[in-house]
């Protein structure tokens, strides 16, 4: 993957425009105390959001309106995670390229690198991968701490706090970058990633053994045309538009209604909990359901 990260002071655009303050509610920065307990009240102050690409011939009007989607996204989850935006544009060659700051989402969109991944957007795009957040465990002003997580061969958003982390790293003989403890389910992933892709089976055999919050979004760049949503106990929601060959998730429904707003064809794809939606770009009936066991 191409990562991009810039120091704080150089990634904020110094044209603000009105409207990112709007949809990301108005925030303008805060002070914060970070909460010794991770209670689900808390961990909703991360937000998972992007749009999947099913291939499709493309106009580059469409292309853009897909961008714009993928922001609107972006700022309507600021609200629950204003300290760190980051944002993936997968493609079908197993290319990649990663753009992640310890910004609002209302300023993350306005950097140049926000602005050369949406350029690179096009007919071979599979997954604009989308993150906010509030941390709870390692500072947003490292890089390796903030979504999405790059562990070899994989990529990796999650919504939610894993317990114990520490003790699992050392019982699985995992390798560690950063502090968070969603590395734990990056690291997992590309163990159980081959040329072939990802083995949800594997992986799922290990999520039984975990306790805490999760919801996730994964993608093997060595099968980048299969994308993972796992929907533990934390909310995941997702929308797709059957012409289009579009899907579109968000960590609140509230906010795929309103960056959908408008638009005719959505239609609701219900996962249950404890439960993986697999999707196939390359399906006309891309949709897989396969359970899973998590702690909780």
């Amino acid at each position: 993957c191409i990562a991009s990260i810039w120091p704080l002071q150089s990634a904020i655009g110094g044209n603000q425009r009105e409207d990112y303050g709007k949809l990301s509610g108005g925030i303008r920065g805060e002070s914060r105390v970070i909460p010794q307990d991770t209670s689900h009240k808390y961990l909703l102050h991360i937000r998972l959001a992007g749009i999947i690409l099913g291939q499709k011939q493309r106009s580059r009007r469409e292309l853009d309106r897909i961008g714009e989607t993928f922001t609107r996204l972006l700022l309507l989850s600021e609200h629950r995670g204003p300290h760190a935006t980051g944002a993936a544009c997968v493609k079908a060659d197993g290319t990649c390229q990663v753009v992640k700051h310890p910004l609002p989402a209302r300023q993350f969109v306005q950097t140049a690198e926000y602005d050369t991944l949406l350029n690179a957007v096009d007919a071979q795009v599979t997954l604009l991968m989308g993150h906010t957040r509030w941390p709870t465990r390692g500072s947003e002003y490292n890089p390796r701490n903030n979504h999405p997580l790059v562990a070899g061969q994989t990529l990796t958003t999650h919504n939610g706090h894993l317990k114990g982390v520490d003790a699992w790293f050392r019982h699985w003989g995992l390798p560690r970058q950063a502090e968070v403890d969603s590395e734990l389910l990056a690291q997992l992933a590309d163990r159980h990633t081959g040329d072939g892709g990802m083995n949800l089976a594997a992986l799922c055999d290990n999520l039984r053994h975990l306790e805490g919050r999760m919801s996730a979004v994964l993608v093997a760049r060595t099968a980048p045309q299969t994308i993972i949503l796992l929907k533990g106990n934390m909310p995941l929601e997702v929308r797709w538009h059957r012409l289009r060959h579009v899907w579109a998730y968000a960590s609140e429904s509230t906010i795929l209604t309103r960056a959908l707003a408008g638009k005719e064809g959505w239609e609701s794809v219900p996962i249950p909990v404890n439960h993986a939606l697999v999707i196939s770009t390359l399906s006309d009936i891309p949709l897989a359901m396969t359970s899973f066991t998590f702690g909780g």
